[in-house]
């Protein structure tokens, strides 16, 4: 990525209003892998109070377009979807996940099993759709993920967040 593609997307990272909903995080995909968690939040997993939570009716596919884009996705089956429940996350913290999904992403409320609300970063279909014309559905597993992608994933997440803007405004705007 060029330089000044770069800085026209931490220009616009910044002004985007909405970096969290205020609720615990749900994580399905990769920020469940501790290493990947670790380099993107900026504190180990181990420091930070994780539980696991089921979303019922609700499944994990990946968007076939340029790259994987795993999400969660309503379905009609009556199948549970066992995620992440992370809800000691600092603002800071909520601004270095919204980097990390940026751009392809965008940012839902869910309610888990029992009734807890929580915010995740789902694929923006329309929007991968705009940037990758033809995009197709296929089954995503986190574990088969961790078994062949975390390997290359813990470079990528580190030189995407070595990218990240500086957010000092925003976290001086939030206080």
């Amino acid at each position: 990525m060029e330089q000044s593609q770069i800085e026209r997307e931490r220009a616009t990272f910044l002004a985007h209003d909405q970096h969290s909903l205020g609720l615990p995080s749900l994580f399905y995909g990769s920020l469940r892998a501790p290493e990947v968690f670790e380099l993107v939040v900026g504190r180990p997993m181990a420091d930070v109070p994780c539980e696991p939570v089921v979303l019922h009716r609700h499944e994990l596919a990946r968007i076939i377009a340029g790259d994987d884009f795993p999400g969660i996705f309503p379905t009609e089956d009556n199948v549970d979807l066992h995620c992440l429940l992370v809800p000691g996350l600092t603002y800071e913290e909520q601004l270095r996940v919204a980097w990390y999904e940026w751009d392809e992403y965008k940012l839902s409320r869910f309610e888990t099993t029992d009734g807890r609300q929580a915010q995740a970063f789902v694929p923006d279909v329309d929007a991968i759709h705009r940037l990758h014309g033809a995009i197709d559905f296929k089954p995503w597993s986190f574990e088969e993920w961790r078994e062949r992608n975390l390997t290359a994933a813990i470079p990528n997440a580190r030189t995407w967040m070595s990218k990240m803007p500086d957010i000092s405004a925003k976290l001086c705007a939030a206080e």
